[in-house]
Formats: structure tokens, C-alpha cells, sequence
């Protein structure tokens, strides 16, 4: 009977021990799941400034592209069948105000988007251009 107790007795020892390791492995586990909750939710923060900051740039370009678009309506509104003649310098030279305002932000663009009061030459309507 006593050879019995000693065998029930290393049984509990056992499963107290087994108890015990599974008690530390649950813990960690847990622990180890609140980081990746963390993780997952500083990633989902991240994710939507980005958002925010792509659709504040996806807003601004849109803008611009209306203002660009804006720029070239009134750009073919400012001569007859879009030509324009240039002096420069003295030497004449006639081109499409299409051609000129091809590239946005440029001099040609904001001289022909009505941003600068332009008069062109009473004879021949051209623009002159002074190459100093």
C-alpha cells in the first residue's frame, strides 16, 4: 500500500510539475499575444496616416490638375486659333501658345494664363520679348 501512495504521490509531483510548466508557457504566451496586439495595432495607426497623407496629396493634385486645366481654358482663349507671335529680341517668331504651355510653372505659362496684363504690338499683335 505504501509502494501505491508513493506512486500517487511522483503522479501529482509530476503533473504538478507538468501544471506548473504549462502555468509559464500559457503566461508567456499571453504576453507574447498582447505584443503582436500592439504591433497590429501601431501598424493599424500607421496605416491610416498614410491614408490621410496620400489623400491629402491625391486632394492637392487633383487641385492642381484643375488649375492646370483652368490655365489651358483660358489659354486658348487668349489668341486667334491659339497662335501666337513673338518678338524676341527683334526677330519674329510665331508658334501655338499650346506649344509654349506644354510644361506648367514656366514663364511662357504664366505670361499666357492672364496672370501678367500683356500687350502686343498694335501692327502685328506680336509679344515682345526683351533677351536681356
Amino acid at each position: 500500500m505504501n509502494s501505491n501512495l508513493n506512486i500517487i504521490r511522483d503522479d501529482i509531483n509530476q503533473l504538478e510539475t507538468r501544471f506548473d510548466n504549462l502555468h509559464e508557457d500559457f503566461i508567456s504566451k499571453s504576453y507574447e499575444c498582447s505584443d503582436y496586439i500592439k504591433c497590429a495595432k501601431n501598424l493599424c495607426h500607421q496605416v491610416t496616416e498614410v491614408v490621410t497623407a496620400l489623400d491629402n496629396k491625391l486632394a492637392n493634385a487633383l487641385n492642381e490638375q484643375k488649375e492646370w486645366e483652368d490655365i489651358k481654358a483660358k489659354l486658348a482663349t487668349t489668341s486667334i486659333e491659339g497662335m501666337v507671335i513673338l518678338n524676341v529680341g527683334g526677330e519674329k517668331f510665331s508658334t501655338k501658345v499650346e506649344t509654349l504651355t506644354r510644361e506648367k510653372n514656366t514663364f511662357f505659362t504664366a505670361l499666357f494664363s492672364q496672370q501678367w496684363q500683356i500687350k502686343g504690338d498694335p501692327n502685328d499683335g506680336s509679344i515682345f520679348i526683351d533677351r536681356n
